[in-house]
C-alpha cells in the first residue's frame, strides 16, 4: 500500500471515529442537561406564563442559549414573568434550550413573536440582543471543538464568565463557572454542592490532586463536550483528573486520541508502528483504559513476532508481557482437539519432537510455563528459540485452521 492510500485510509478512519466520538458526546451533553431541568437541580429562576406554569430554570442555561428571556432583569430576580406566550409553547421551548443540539443564542428571537403578539419579560418587550457566540473569540481556544451547538452555546458562556455563581480554585489559578452545569455534568460537583457537604455553601471551592491545566480542560470538557485534548495535553494527567471528577465521558475522547495519535488505528506492521502501540499499552494499564488495553494487546499478540523484538516489550512490566503472552495462546486455540508438534527445551536433554493429543492451549501453555516462568522475555536465555517454536506452532495452526 502506497503512502498516499496510507494517509487516505487513516483519515478515513479518523473521520468515522470521530463522528461516532461526536454523536456520542452530544448525545450526553443533551440527556445531562435534560436531567438538570426534570430533577430542578440548583434552579435559581422560575419563569411564569399566565398563571397556569411556573417553570423553574437556571439562570446561566438560559444565558448561553436564550439570554432574550433575561432581558431587563437584575441577576438576583427569582421570578421572570413572560407575557405573550401560550404555555405549552414556552414548555416546548424551554425543552428546546436544554436538549437541542443546534446553536440556539442566534436565534434568540425565537420566541418574540408568537401569534402574532410580542414577548414581554417582566413588563418590557424582549428586544433579543445579540451576544456573541464564537468559541474561537478565545486566543488559546482554536483547539476546541465542541460536539454539538448546544455545547458551543455553554462553552462560550464559560469562556466570558457571564453571571458565574461559584469559583473554582486549583493552585494559583481561580476558575469562574456556574453550579449548575458541574452539577448537571459532573458527579462528583453533584455530589458536592447538591449534597450535605460544607463545601456546598461556599462560593469558593480548592480542589486539590490535579493540576490548572488539567483543570482547564476538563471545565471545556463538562461546558462544550470537546472532542479534542489542546496540543501537549498530558492525556494520562487528564485521565485521572476526569476519574477524580466522575467524567465517563472524557475517557471516550481519551481513547478516541491515543487510538489515533500512538496507535494510528492499528495499521498492519511497519517500521515505527509496533512503538508507540507498546506504549499506548502501558498508558491504557496505567490509567485504567479497558477497552483500548485490550485493543492494543490483541494487536500486539496478532504481531507477536516483530512487537517482542522491540526493547519497549522488555521495557513493560511483567503482568502486561503475561497479558501478551496468554492472549497469543488463547489465538491457538481450536475448537476440535488435534495433533500438533511441541518442542521442548529442558535439562541436558537434547531438542525432542513429540506427537500429543490434547487442546493446544494446555500444550502451549505447559511449553510457556516452563520456559518463561519468573523471566522476562527480553532476558531469557531461550526467547530466540521460543520464537522459533511460537513461528512452527502458528505455522501448525494456520495449516490446519485452513485444512
Amino acid at each position: 500500500m502506497s503512502s498516499t492510500e496510507t494517509a487516505r485510509e487513516f483519515q478515513a478512519k479518523e473521520r468515522k471515529c470521530r463522528n461516532q466520538l461526536k454523536k456520542r458526546l452530544a448525545n450526553a451533553l443533551s440527556r445531562d442537561l435534560n436531567r438538570l431541568l426534570q430533577e430542578e437541580q440548583e434552579t435559581d429562576v422560575t419563569l411564569c406564563g399566565g398563571s397556569a406554569v411556573r417553570l423553574k430554570a437556571h439562570r446561566a442555561v438560559l444565558l448561553a442559549r436564550a439570554p432574550h428571556l433575561l432581558h431587563g432583569t437584575e441577576a438576583t430576580t427569582p421570578v421572570i414573568h413572560l407575557q405573550g406566550i401560550e404555555p405549552a409553547a414556552l414548555k416546548d421551548f424551554i425543552q428546546k434550550v436544554y436538549t437541542e443540539d443546534k446553536c440556539l443564542v442566534k436565534e434568540n428571537s425565537a420566541l418574540n413573536i408568537h401569534n402574532g403578539h410580542s414577548l414581554v419579560v417582566n413588563g418590557t418587550a424582549a428586544d433579543g440582543h445579540d451576544v456573541d457566540a464564537k468559541v474561537s473569540s478565545d486566543p488559546g481556544s482554536e483547539h476546541l471543538e465542541p460536539a454539538s451547538g448546544l455545547g458551543a452555546d455553554l462553552l462560550a458562556l464559560f469562556q466570558r464568565a457571564d453571571m458565574s455563581d461559584i469559583s473554582i480554585q486549583v493552585a494559583d489559578r481561580v476558575f469562574s463557572a456556574h453550579r449548575a452545569i458541574l452539577c448537571a455534568r459532573s458527579e462528583y460537583f453533584r455530589a458536592m454542592l447538591c449534597g450535605s457537604w460544607m463545601e456546598s455553601l461556599r462560593q469558593c471551592i480548592t480542589l486539590q490532586g490535579l493540576g490548572p491545566d488539567e483543570m482547564e480542560i476538563l471545565l471545556h470538557f463538562m461546558y462544550g463536550a470537546i472532542l479534542d485534548f489542546p496540543p501537549g495535553t498530558n492525556v494520562s494527567q487528564v485521565v485521572l483528573a476526569a476519574d477524580m471528577l466522575g467524567l465517563e465521558g472524557l475517557k471516550d475522547m481519551a481513547e478516541m486520541v491515543l487510538t489515533r495519535d500512538y496507535c494510528r488505528f492499528f495499521p498492519k506492521p511497519v517500521d515505527g508502528v509496533q512503538k508507540p502501540i507498546l506504549e499506548c499499552l502501558a498508558i491504557t494499564h496505567s490509567i485504567g483504559l479497558h477497552d483500548l488495553y485490550c485493543s492494543c494487546v490483541r494487536w500486539v499478540a496478532e504481531h507477536f513476532v516483530k512487537c517482542w523484538s522491540e526493547r519497549n516489550f522488555a521495557l513493560l512490566p511483567p503482568e502486561l508481557q503475561r497479558d501478551c503472552l496468554n492472549t497469543v495462546t488463547k489465538n491457538m486455540v481450536c475448537n476440535t482437539q488435534r495433533h500438533i508438534f511441541v518442542f521442548y527445551y529442558g535439562g541436558d536433554f537434547p531438542l525432542t519432537s513429540f506427537l500429543y493429543r490434547s487442546n493446544d492451549t494446555e500444550l502451549f501453555s505447559m511449553f510457556t510455563s516452563n520456559v518463561l516462568v519468573g523471566n522476562s522475555i527480553d532476558n531469557n536465555l531461550y526467547f530466540p528459540s521460543f520464537l522459533t517454536v511460537l513461528l512452527l506452532l502458528s505455522a501448525s495452526y494456520s495449516t490446519i485452521r485452513h485444512c
